[in-house]
Parts: C-alpha cells; sequence; structure tokens
C-alpha cells in the first residue's frame, strides 16, 4: 500500500508538469522519471526514443511536442516545429 501511494504522489507530481497527464505520467514512470526536476533536465528526443522502444517502436510523435512542452512549459502545438528533425 505504501509502495502504490508513492507511485500514486509521484504520478501526480509529474502531472503538475505542462502537457503532462496521467498516460504520459506513467510512461515516463516506466522508464525512470520519477520527478519534475528529472524530466526538466532531460533532452525531450531521448526520452521519445527511450518510450517509443519501450512501446515496440510505435508512439505518436505528439508525444515528442508533448515531453517539448513540458521541459519548455509551453504548450504542445508550439513545439511541432521545435521537436521536428
Amino acid at each position: 500500500m505504501i509502495r502504490e501511494d508513492k507511485k500514486a504522489k509521484t504520478l501526480k507530481g509529474l502531472q503538475a508538469l505542462r502537457n503532462i497527464g496521467p498516460a504520459t505520467a506513467e510512461k515516463l514512470y516506466s522508464i525512470g522519471i520519477k520527478t519534475p526536476d528529472q524530466l526538466k533536465r532531460s533532452d525531450p528526443k531521448k526520452l521519445y526514443n527511450q518510450l517509443k522502444e519501450k512501446c515496440g517502436g510505435q508512439l505518436d510523435k505528439c508525444v515528442l511536442y508533448q515531453l517539448q512542452g513540458a521541459v519548455s512549459d509551453i504548450p504542445w502545438p508550439e513545439c511541432k516545429d521545435l521537436a521536428d528533425d
């Protein structure tokens, strides 16, 4: 029970960031991202690639925009030009 409470608190902390909802928070948690500060210090493209690999190679490009927006604290639609390769 304590472990579940800690995970729920961790997920809620990640969701406090712009663009990060429950599903994305859960995905980030699964690759070891546990704090907003940890996410903000990360490279969104590297995180996206880790998540994509974890999801079997298929992951919507919007997730990359979400991560870029979370790191930059801007709405994800504004990240499309920033995140494009």
